[in-house]
């Protein structure tokens, strides 16, 4: 079916906002489909 599910986290510590934890998230979800992409 040409589906790929990807998983990503970040760790929360007092220093932590919401919007740094979703942009963390975001990278590296974009860091794996980036490495997908190149491997094909």
């Amino acid at each position: 079916d040409n589906r790929l599910h990807i998983q990503v986290g970040s760790g929360i510590v007092a220093d932590s906002t919401a919007r740094g934890e979703w942009l963390e998230t975001e990278f590296k979800a974009r860091a794996l489909m980036k490495a997908l992409e190149e491997s094909e």
